[in-house]
């Protein structure tokens, strides 16, 4: 091979890198890779959340859809992306993130911490019915999705599913409490300490 040859395809191997780097450390584009879909993506809302549990906007859109990068947040895998179907559910996200925080990502303070506000009424509520969609791993290549919906303080025999893992089709879990969610199954079985996701968001 001639060394023109070398030389142009070290430079287009350091091109498409740098453009793999890009896609995944965009603040708009590394939170839409949760979205279940390109269209729902490019109609979604993408906001960056604060230190002080508030957030701004980065990207205005056109449906009820909101992405977030959860990335190195306390309770979080080291590679965590998230958008929720329902902007009216962004109250309770600021909340998991400050039980996070309080809790030093330990998951058994932070479940104390949500238990702790379901029995004092001031544990906020996720808008039923709305649709979480997770993407979480050690890195983006190993990431796997994880979608639930939102059915607080719902028993199984309400929404007609069983409140127990069940052949690998949908279940209630959490039951009767804030955090009940339906389970869809989308990716491999989540083992050991998960993220703040485990809580039902």
């Amino acid at each position: 091979m001639k060394p023109i040859s070398i030389f142009v395809l070290g430079v287009m191997a350091v091109a498409m890198s740098a453009s793999a780097q890009a896609q995944t450390t965009d603040p708009i584009a590394k939170p839409l890779l949760a979205a279940p879909n390109a269209a729902m993506a490019k109609d979604a809302t993408v906001i960056k959340w604060n230190s002080d549990f508030t957030y701004e906007t980065l990207k205005k859109g056109t449906s009820r859809m909101v992405c977030y990068d959860l990335t190195l947040w306390p309770g979080e895998r080291p590679w965590s992306v998230e958008c929720t179907s329902s902007e009216a559910n962004l109250p309770r996200v600021a909340q998991n993130r400050k039980f996070a925080a309080m809790g030093g990502g330990d998951m058994k303070k932070i479940e104390e911490l949500v238990a702790a506000a379901a029995k004092d009424g001031t544990r906020l509520m996720s808008e039923v019915g709305s649709i979480w969609f997770n993407c979480f791993g050690k890195s983006e290549a190993t990431a796997i999705r994880h979608w639930f919906v939102a059915m607080p303080n719902l028993r199984g025999d309400q929404v007609g599913l069983p409140e127990v893992r069940d052949a690998g089709g949908a279940w209630l879990m959490f039951a009767g409490t804030p955090e009940a969610h339906i389970m869809l199954p989308t990716g491999p079985l989540v083992t050991g300490p998960g993220p703040i996701t485990q809580l039902g968001r």
